[in-house]
């Protein structure tokens, strides 16, 4: 199968986030499957550009993926603003989407899906939409009802299948009006290969300096959705009692950096808690093998990667009651669940697992778990499904 994938951004530009990595994990699983996948996106990489060769466009293979790399005309405006503005990408992308047998478009609101929308209509090209937790209007709202009503409406109602990552997801699109029938279930991944060697432990710890009382660890943009400030304020009731305990926060800033470092101070933290910044893969296992749990405490998640990442270490997890992964591990994983903004909540749970249990879960147990619902080869196999669908949806059309 021809395949063409259009986002935003894509690997290695992971300082983004969930998005551009689960679309690479899925890109790279079709790839393997023997499929002919073709990525066009844009050169920026978060707050810098990808290191690229000069030009207006640089073709890279990734894994057995071709992958076109489009200049931005201004990577401040899309770091920044999330306004991409690619001018050979919207020149090219008819051209570049013909012959393909399915087009799956990443991301709802963007230029770039847009130009994917109008040129999937006029060659008449089925396509997919995922758009990977950007439904609802958290933020910017006066700016995405407007896309809506110029853009987002019809690119919903022209999509042959919209892709939700969970059970979560779907009934989002159905509140945008998106028919129940054009709703498919298709979570991100994992490769269980990638997780096959873990780190010794006591590099990360060691990096940063931090001793041998239990550890505490955000993985994730660092954006008040992501809710790092609410686990401050739990992490701010632990320490009365528990004085070794430490907390890890780990991503990219996404605007709130500055604030969480102020409410750190204020509650005279600083020698608790450590910003890492972004952490690359192998930098992100050390830091898994290191804690003694993950905390997820998101105000919306549409899916929850890195909890199954820390599954994958045989760490045990803390969600927020809004994060959606379906299925939802069994208790034996060590996954447990608190009220989606309440602080005081998460500071109960966090107290339970670490200094109550004190039991890991078995790695062997939550391996099994995540590679049985979430491995590469699994998703792999429902995208296929839902591309032939699409394909025979799109003939009728």
């Amino acid at each position: 199968m021809r395949i063409a994938f259009v986002i935003p951004y894509f690997y290695p530009a992971l300082q983004y986030g969930g998005q551009p990595k689960s679309c690479y994990e899925l890109a790279r699983a079709l790839a393997r499957r023997g499929h002919a996948v073709t990525v066009l996106t844009t050169d920026s990489a978060g707050r810098s550009r990808l290191e690229l060769e000069a030009g207006p466009v640089t073709a890279r293979t990734v894994e057995g993926i071709d992958v076109s790399y489009y200049r931005n005309l201004s990577n401040y405006l899309a770091f920044r603003y999330r306004l991409f503005l690619p001018m050979a990408l919207f020149r090219d992308i008819q051209r570049r989407l013909v012959g393909c047998d399915i087009l799956h478009i990443h991301e709802l609101r963007s230029t770039v899906t847009v130009s994917a929308y109008n040129a999937a209509r006029a060659l008449r090209l089925p396509y997919v939409l995922s758009p990977h937790g950007g439904l609802i209007h958290h933020g910017k709202q006066v700016a995405k009802r407007v896309f809506d009503g110029l853009y987002g409406s019809a690119i919903l109602q022209h999509a042959c299948i919209l892709a939700a990552v969970s059970p979560r997801e779907k009934e989002e699109a159905r509140a945008f009006s998106v028919d129940t029938s054009r709703i498919r279930l298709l979570p991100n991944t994992v490769f269980p290969e990638d997780y096959a060697t873990l780190p010794q432990r006591g590099s990360f710890r060691d990096r940063w300096s931090i001793g041998t009382g239990p550890l505490v660890l955000f993985l994730g943009r660092l954006h008040w959705i992501k809710g790092a400030d609410l686990l401050i304020q739990a992490f701010t009731n632990l320490l009365e009692n528990h004085s070794d305990i430490h907390l890890a926060i780990a991503g990219p800033d996404d605007g709130e950096e500055p604030k969480l470092r102020r409410l750190v101070a204020l509650n005279k933290m600083e020698h608790r808690v450590t910003f890492t910044g972004y952490l690359d893969h192998q930098e992100k296992l050390q830091a898994l093998v290191d804690s003694d749990i993950l905390a997820v405490p998101s105000r919306s998640e549409i899916f929850a990667i890195t909890a199954l990442e820390a599954l994958m270490c045989g760490i045990p997890v803390i969600l927020s009651s809004v994060c959606g992964l379906d299925p939802m591990p069994p208790e034996e994983c060590g996954v447990r669940q608190f009220e989606a903004g309440n602080a005081a909540a998460l500071a109960q749970q966090l107290k339970r697992v670490v200094f109550e249990d004190r039991v890991r879960p078995d790695i062997h147990v939550t391996r099994k778990f995540v590679s049985q619902e979430f491995s590469a080869t699994t998703i792999a196999r429902k995208a296929e499904s839902l591309y032939d669908e699409a394909i025979i949806n799109g003939k009728r059309s």
